[in-house]
């Protein structure tokens, strides 16, 4: 037992080490202070962690990619065209891995300054404003890590909204299209009522979801979910080449889809494709929580330890910070986005070609009804998605509860934090009752919050990290271009998205391409009625 307590001292200790070192530093001019560096073992890899190796790195920047911004590519691609979609895609692809690499650069450079371990993307946007040339951004180098973990609050809650809208729909398409089919020759009499039963709105299954969606996210303890999440990366592996299988079959000519599509539905390509690449962030997050449970040699304290390191936590920077070997973690990125490109505009295009213009929100809900095998892919898909809505749900519950917590007293702190988890997955079901529209959700979500977090800030931040170094005119105009992109693709994205929210009839009326009987109902044709 002495052993054991001493080695936990030690290890205590090195993870002290760094701020014991920082304090001792502080008669040291802040020149002085920029050229002392970490040793790269210290810096590069995580306290109390083994490290991943390069092979595990790549598994997981792979399976963090497979999620509903994957399946809504196929309408981004008719939202932009089936020439200027892909070559879109392809160029929204390579800015992001970019940005993905400047962040770990930064990061590298403002550890060395700092004299800290590790940065989150938070943090790395703090510092930079810290040690920026101008001192108004001095003085509110905290207001950058509260404005990153507001768009990382607002980007996850958006994705559960968006799980919310993509479990409805589907579970929708079977239990109506499949399950009910089944049972209405068994009652020929009662044509009627199983009509009306096709056509129950969308947004009671919304709802339906929501008490087993609280009650998922009560489990606070991660290390609970590992086996879950290991299921639910299988059933939605399985499910992608199904359909594969699928849509190669009976593609249609390319030459009879249009190759580029009017500027006003481009920004709505924009988003989905932003969406899709910011799911990267998600899955470091989660690979990390259920590493860190692992790794705890805390006891039965395991939440406190993922409630510590939740808040610094976003984009790439976990894998890069455990990978053994961290140099080669640029050639992992680079490879691993490469493979995830080839499938985003694979199935992306593939799936427009498949079904033109009927391409839907999500390319699972233009599989067949009538049969068992892809009525199964909505099913695993949904429970894949099912239990990543908790794992996407930790980052604001456990960004936003302390907030609650620390107000209240130490007997009402456990009721409390369930409160605050409750009310946020209502939240979540809220806007998927507002928005029953997987595509403008997911649109939405990308260009308010994805485009801030993966392409207007990386850039500024390597301006303000690397200005010292005399800069050259291309590199600023690389960066500047880049946050002018993201900007642009924000404003109009939101703006193209917010007008269809709120015009949806006019919107859907002016897209058909065939008349409507007279009897349809405009919100009808909005609620998600697949």
């Amino acid at each position: 037992m002495a052993v054991i307590c001493q080695e936990r001292l030690r290890k205590g200790m090195e993870v002290m080490k760094p701020l014991i070192d920082e304090e001792d530093s502080d008669g040291i001019s802040d020149e002085e202070q920029e050229n002392t560096f970490l040793p790269v073992k210290t810096h590069y890899q995580l306290e109390n962690e083994e490290g991943i190796t390069f092979i595990q790195t790549l598994t997981h920047l792979l399976k963090g990619n497979i999620g509903t911004g994957l399946l809504g590519l196929p309408l981004a691609i008719k939202n932009a065209g089936i020439v200027v979609g892909p070559i879109s895609l392809v160029f929204i692809g390579v800015i992001s891995v970019h940005c993905m690499h400047i962040l770990v650069r930064c990061s590298h450079s403002l550890c060395q300054r700092m004299k800290k371990s590790s940065l989150g993307y938070s943090d790395t946007v703090s510092c930079a404003m810290e040690v920026g040339p101008l001192t108004a951004l001095q003085k509110r180098a905290s207001w950058g890590r509260y404005v990153v973990d507001f768009f990382l609050v607002i980007t996850q809650l958006g994705f559960c909204g968006v799980y919310v809208v993509f479990l409805a729909e589907n579970v929708k398409q079977v239990h109506e299209g499949f399950l009910e089919s089944k049972i209405a020759p068994m009652n020929i009499n009662a044509t009627g009522s199983s009509s009306e039963k096709r056509n129950t709105d969308l947004r009671i299954y919304m709802l339906c979801f929501l008490p087993f969606l609280v009650l998922l996210v009560f489990i606070r303890d991660l290390k609970s979910l590992s086996l879950l999440s290991l299921l639910a990366n299988l059933s939605m592996a399985v499910s992608l080449v199904i359909i594969y299988q699928y849509i190669v079959r009976d593609l249609a000519d390319p030459r009879k889809l249009p190759p580029v599509v009017g500027w006003k539905k481009y920004p709505l390509f924009f988003g989905t494709a932003v969406f899709a690449f910011e799911g990267i962030g998600v899955f470091s997050l989660e690979r990390n929580f259920l590493h860190l449970v692992n790794k705890s040699h805390m006891g039965h304290d395991n939440t406190q330890t993922c409630r510590t390191s939740v808040k610094f936590q976003s984009k790439v920077l976990p894998l890069e910070n455990r990978m053994k070997d961290s140099a080669r973690f640029p050639q992992a990125l680079n490879i691993g986005m490469a493979i995830v490109m080839a499938l985003y505009i694979s199935l992306a295009t593939l799936g427009y070609m498949r079904f033109g213009d009927e391409v839907k929100g999500s390319i699972t809900l233009n599989l067949p009804q009538d049969k068992w095998l892809y009525q199964s892919v909505k099913i695993l898909y949904s429970f894949g998605i099912f239990v990543t809505y908790s794992i996407q749900f930790y980052v604001p519950a456990e960004i936003l509860t302390p907030v609650v917590t620390s107000r209240v007293r130490q007997k009402w702190k456990l009721l409390s934090e369930l409160v605050v988890r409750a009310l946020l997955v209502c939240s979540t079901c809220a806007v998927a009752v507002l928005i029953p529209r997987l595509d403008l959700v997911i649109s939405f979500v990308g260009a308010v919050s994805s485009s801030t977090l993966g392409l207007i800030l990386p850039p500024l931040v390597e301006i303000l990290t690397f200005y010292k170094e005399n800069l050259s005119l291309l590199t600023i105009f690389k960066d500047v271009f880049i946050a002018v992109v993201g900007f642009v693709g924000f404003l109009t994205g939101t703006y193209v998205t917010v007008e269809e929210i709120i015009y949806p009839a006019s919107t859907v009326l002016a897209n058909a391409t065939g008349s409507f009987p007279t009897d349809v109902n405009a919100t009808d044709l909005v609620v998600g009625l697949k």
